[in-house]
């Protein structure tokens, strides 16, 4: 099937109905507890620009189910099935029982998480825990309905943890768009701005431009760049994970190029990123600091208010009062070096694919078919 090529058959509404009742259950209530992990990740969706990404994660796990739906389909309908088995694998029923464990503790924190909603509003502690209750209950009851197919046949171990490996990505593509990141951002964003600060810093020294370092702030012949938080790529580093994993669901078919695939991601999202403040820098080392949030002209987004003696103007709260000015276009440099660094990104990652997938073939590798060989080949 092609990628990029999604064709809605009525013959699959009618292979769901042929499934096992068991089967069409535990869909319709992952679909369900879906939809409310929806509700829950939207508010961080809407209100943290970091996170604006997660409106793509329902479109795109919808896409690979459909994608995966007849490798799901063959198993589970045991269209590929050979004679029925006779004996159940010796180790299927203490894997069913931890099987089972796990979908009723995954339900449990799905509802513990629930609650921690409906008490505090939108939290990190109660996303994590919706979150990760679901991505349990979707990878524990897809290798539970995965015992028998529809035709009382019992499946393989091996057919039944690929059933669970199909699921990988609608199940915890959720976590990737969840704010439960938050409790290692807080780890992680000191270290990556750390570096990004020391390796700017330094490469400016290196060239031989006057740049000078305190703490997170790089002070510049025309003023000061301060390397807020937001520059430390976290932003990225989400974004290209989530873009990672998908990509390498859809296109890589081996389990250590998916793996590849998002350790690069990582490796990718963070030179770029340095990239990006090598160029802020440097932008701001030939204009000055205030130039980075203005466009490249050199207008401003926005206009101090003053009074007719030409002095601020401020409000209540001692707060200066702005204007939008009407001579700015359109986006800031800060805005349009983050927004192509990311494409760029984004362009790699794309770039990487066909690498990954590459395969060497060797002359002895080319055999002709047996029925093509000459009578006492």
């Amino acid at each position: 099937m092609s990628p990029f090529c999604m064709d809605v058959n009525p013959t699959r509404l009618g292979d769901f109905s042929r499934l096992r009742p068991e089967a069409r259950l535990a869909a319709w209530l992952a679909l369900g507890l879906a939809v409310l992990v929806v509700l829950d990740q939207q508010h961080y969706w809407s209100t943290r620009e970091d996170f604006s990404f997660g409106y793509l994660v329902p479109v795109f796990v919808v896409y690979v189910l459909h994608d995966r739906w007849p490798l799901l389909k063959a198993i589970l309908l045991g269209d590929i099935a050979p004679a029925p088995a006779v004996d159940e694998n010796p180790r299927a029923g203490a894997l069913n029982f931890f099987a089972g464990l796990a979908v009723a503790g995954s339900l449990l924190l799905f509802l513990f998480g629930g609650f921690l909603r409906a008490v505090t509003g939108p939290d990190t502690d109660s996303a994590s825990a919706i979150a990760l209750g679901f991505s349990g209950f979707v990878l524990a009851m897809g290798f539970l309905v995965s015992r028998t197919d529809a035709q009382d046949h019992a499946v393989s171990l091996s057919k039944r943890g690929r059933v669970v490996a199909l699921l990988v990505f609608p199940a915890l593509a959720w976590m990737v768009s969840a704010p439960m990141l938050l409790v290692f951002e807080t780890r992680v964003k000191p270290v990556l701005l750390e570096w990004v600060v020391r390796i700017v810093s330094g490469l400016f020294d290196l060239l031989g431009f006057a740049v000078t370092r305190e703490g997170s702030v790089l002070v510049l012949p025309h003023g000061q760049v301060g390397v807020a938080d937001a520059c430390s790529g976290i932003r990225s580093l989400t974004a290209c994970l989530f873009a990672g994993s998908f990509l390498s669901a859809i296109f890589l078919d081996r389990f250590w190029k998916k793996i590849a695939l998002l350790g690069l991601s990582a490796v990718l999202a963070f030179g770029m990123n340095i990239v990006r403040s090598l160029f802020l820098t440097g932008w701001a080392y030939a204009h000055n600091a205030e130039a980075i949030d203005a466009d490249f002209w050199g207008n401003p987004e926005y206009l101090t208010q003053k009074d007719t003696v030409g002095h601020p103007m401020m409000d209540a709260a001692n707060h200066l009062l702005t204007t939008k000015n009407p001579h700015f276009h359109f986006i800031t440099v800060h805005d349009f070096a983050g927004y192509l660094v990311l494409g760029l990104t984004l362009a790699g990652l794309l770039l990487l694919l066909p690498v990954l997938n590459y395969q060497i073939k060797l002359l002895y590798d080319e055999v002709p078919p047996e029925t093509d060989r000459p009578p006492g080949g």
